[in-house]
């Protein structure tokens, strides 16, 4: 199980893909071995399983042509790119926010 930080980024990766999807046509096979992963573990990790390893998330990085930190932090950078799906996301985790504090 991730931890919300976790969750965050799972979040923000996944609109990395739909994108590199949408713009270069990968597919999540292409996807996994430009990582140097295995189909269920990219899985894994787009469902919350498990974690990203850091060494896949560099290769992530250098493959959407972006900064870790990018990734990590929902820069400025990561929002001018992914702009669509990262207010998406953001929207999510607010709800997820407002549930868990009606719930406290």
């Amino acid at each position: 199980m991730q931890t919300p930080e976790e969750y965050e980024v799972t979040l923000r990766i996944n609109a990395i893909l739909k994108e590199l999807k949408k713009r270069r046509g990968f597919t999540k096979k292409v996807v996994s071995e430009k990582l140097g992963i295995g189909l269920t573990t990219l899985d894994d990790y787009m469902n919350g399983v498990s974690s990203f390893r850091l060494g896949t998330l560099l290769r992530l990085a250098e493959l959407a042509k972006l900064s870790l930190s990018d990734i990590l932090d929902s820069t400025d950078a990561f929002t001018e790119h992914y702009n669509k799906e990262a207010s998406h996301d953001k929207t999510q985790l607010e709800n997820m926010d407002n549930v868990e504090k009606e719930n406290e």
